[in-house]
């Protein structure tokens, strides 16, 4: 028999029966799905479950490292939500990240991302007057505590092309005044202010596993 193989089914038994048994003490939505918000921070939205690298008092899993969520069988989850979260992983690991998100997710699951964007951030730049503090946040984060550094740039076709790699279908724009499982407000449609003009900073794309 092959070790290796038999050792994996035997982890993938064993994370099922531990996800099972937590799954009563986990929100789902009205209808019994299953989402997962991954960077929650201060949101505490209704029906997700909340994953951050930081033991706030509405997060059900600690976990600093995204590339590996080894506590959540495959195909578990009907949508996973990242806002301003993937540009915290190195560049090398996003696909890797993303493919991370395929395995949890279900047969035509949702991943729905927002991520600064690097267009308009350079938009941004030009209307401070080339100031390089206005953009300092989007760009490389806020450093105010560990994790808090940027380590990639997108914009949509990078992005695009990202998603396309990990195995994603049906990527497409999304609106956070204009779709379900959203009514809590956060980077995805928070813009930067300078002086009396708006500079909305991200971008925001969804995808389905197939």
């Amino acid at each position: 028999m092959n070790l290796p193989a038999a050792a994996r089914r035997v982890r993938s038994a064993v994370r099922a029966w531990r996800w099972r048994r937590r799954l009563a003490g986990l929100p789902a939505t009205a209808d019994g799905r299953r989402l997962l918000h991954i960077g929650c921070s201060d949101v505490d939205a209704p029906g997700f479950i909340k994953l951050d690298a930081r033991p706030l008092p509405h997060v059900h899993f600690v976990r600093r490292d995204i590339t590996r969520l080894t506590m959540i069988p495959d195909a578990a989850l009907d949508m996973v939500y990242m806002c301003h979260v993937l540009e915290h992983v190195m560049r090398p690991r996003i696909v890797a990240t993303l493919k991370e998100m395929a395995h949890i997710l279900r047969p035509g699951g949702l991943l729905r991302l927002s991520v600064p964007d690097f267009d308009r951030i350079v938009r941004l730049y030009e209307a401070a007057g080339r100031d390089i503090r206005a953009i300092a946040a989007p760009l490389v984060g806020g450093q105010d505590y560990a994790h808090n550094i940027h380590y990639v740039a997108f914009n949509r076709d990078f992005l695009a092309d990202q998603l396309l790699r990990a195995g994603f279908v049906g990527i497409a724009d999304w609106h956070p005044h204009a779709c379900a499982h959203h009514d809590f407000e956060d980077w995805a449609s928070r813009p930067i202010h300078l002086g009396d003009r708006s500079f909305p900073v991200s971008l925001n794309l969804e995808a389905h596993k197939p």
